[in-house]
């Protein structure tokens, strides 16, 4: 019998700490849990092992503490890369949205073809925007709130640009841009703003400190959720072939709701004696 599969009879029920990476979320049972902690507070720094490979290594309480990546510790991408990204991409399309305001004025003033998106699902923000789900949940609440200016603004473009080709309308259509740069597009930047700080904070990584079989180590993980109670009635036993990782015992639930792998603390520990130390 493998370890994953002996484990699957523990009682599970009590607190668990919740967090995720790209594509899955995770729980640690808090009794295992002796200290949280975030990165910057504690100076890793580097040692070499006798096969040329490099731990990180802090103190804590007067005793020397390995750290380990979760994220490399269990073959998964990084939720920093993918917050990385999206600051660059949020950065662009917020640009977008400023240049969009500032073509319009060009043609209501000149006369010129307004060559810009009109439709707010055809511009590049509203393609990406209509597919993408945050798994953050303070994130989601923010990109929420994309949708009414975001339509409101590309909305603009078809009324004014009507208005303006009476001549003698023209500088209130001018007026009408200027008040909603003022409004809307202030609003919608904002939230672009929102967003970014949103997705900067999870980028500050949280070190939590295990005690497991009289053994104590760290692991680093990209964010925290939240404290979450479970019972029994939650658990899910994984079977072999659905766990891939000798960390992973099985699954909770509550109520169909959001599936966490929960982690067994000992297994992560045995799986880097292997490994690294």
């Amino acid at each position: 019998m493998s370890d994953a599969a002996a484990v699957s009879t523990r009682p599970v029920a009590g607190s668990y700490l919740t967090f995720h990476l790209t594509h899955a979320k995770y729980a640690l049972p808090v009794a295992g849990i002796q200290y949280i902690t975030t990165l910057d507070s504690i100076e890793p720094h580097e040692v070499p092992k006798g096969d040329t490979t490099q731990v990180r290594v802090f103190t804590f309480q007067g005793n020397q503490i390995s750290l380990y990546n979760f994220s490399r510790l269990i073959g998964s991408a990084s939720q920093r890369e993918e917050c990385e990204k999206l600051i660059g991409l949020l950065k662009q399309r917020r640009q977008d949205h400023i240049d969009w305001m500032e073509a319009l004025e060009h043609s209501l003033r000149t006369g010129d073809e307004f060559s810009k998106a009109t439709d707010p699902h055809r511009c590049a923000f509203g393609q990406w925007y209509d597919a993408y789900r945050a798994t953050d949940e303070e994130l989601r609440k923010i990109m929420a709130q994309f949708d009414a200016p975001h339509k409101r603004i590309h909305a603009l473009a078809e009324t004014l640009l009507t208005q303006a080709a009476d001549h003698a309308a023209r500088e209130l259509a001018l007026k009408r841009l200027e008040e909603e740069r003022h409004s809307t597009l202030k609003h919608l930047l904002n939230l672009f703003a929102l967003a970014t700080s949103r997705l900067e904070d999870l980028l500050r990584p949280v070190v939590v400190i295990l005690r497991s079989d009289q053994h104590t180590y760290a692991i680093e993980l990209d964010s925290i959720d939240q404290i979450m109670e479970f019972t029994d009635k939650h658990w899910l036993p994984g079977r072999e072939r659905d766990l891939q990782h000798p960390s992973y015992d099985g699954f909770l639930q509550k109520s169909e709701g959001e599936l966490f792998i929960r982690l067994d603390p000992t297994s992560l520990v045995k799986q880097k004696r292997r490994v690294a130390l």
